[in-house]
């Protein structure tokens, strides 16, 4: 039992990654109502998998990569299909890459994995937002709620990114001070 609970949190992140391509060719195809489900179960297991690994006190820094890099697939898997469908979503999957490269380049650089809270409010509303869009598809009265969110999205990307760059430029100065 005790492996089933170190592991559990990481098999669910690994599960995001395992169903993006899943995901993506369900919006190729445009199944879009099993798309949904499938998008709003799987968006729920990131709430899941952080909840049972801290409350297992199981966290690693490896679930803490592959939540990240699960978030970022999943989310550019489903913005991409929705790119096609409200081009306003075009913003979200750019700065979402931007950032991607950004906390990316700054792991290679410090070896540090940086979790901030508007950062994981920021994902959280990306999937609301994503989930809206998919289900704008099928009921295209809620395009202009739609693009509301979209805004509020990428308002909300924008402090993330430049929360990330705060925090990196801290990091130097305090590196600076040591040395």
């Amino acid at each position: 039992m005790k492996n089933i609970k170190k592991w559990l949190p990481n098999i669910l992140t690994i599960s995001r990654i395992i169903v993006t391509p899943l995901i993506i060719y369900l919006g190729i195809e445009n199944k879009i109502i099993p798309l949904i489900i499938l998008a709003a179960f799987i968006a729920l297991t990131d709430f899941l998998d952080g909840k049972l690994a801290r409350f297992f006190h199981v966290e690693s820094e490896i679930g803490a990569k592959l939540d990240a890099i699960a978030d970022k697939a999943l989310a550019i898997g489903l913005l991409i299909i929705l790119v096609v469908h409200n081009h306003l979503f075009f913003y979200i999957l750019l700065l979402e890459a931007f950032i991607s490269m950004f906390t990316l380049h700054v792991y290679f650089k410090t070896h540090i994995v940086e979790s901030l809270l508007i950062g994981k409010i920021k994902t959280w509303v990306i999937f609301i937002t994503i989930i809206l869009g998919l289900i704008n598809i099928l009921i295209p009265n809620l395009k202009t709620f739609v693009n509301i969110c979209v805004t509020i999205t990428v308002f909300l990307q924008f402090m993330s990114l430049f929360n990330y760059i705060k925090v990196n430029n801290n990091r130097k100065k305090q590196k600076k001070k040591v040395n």
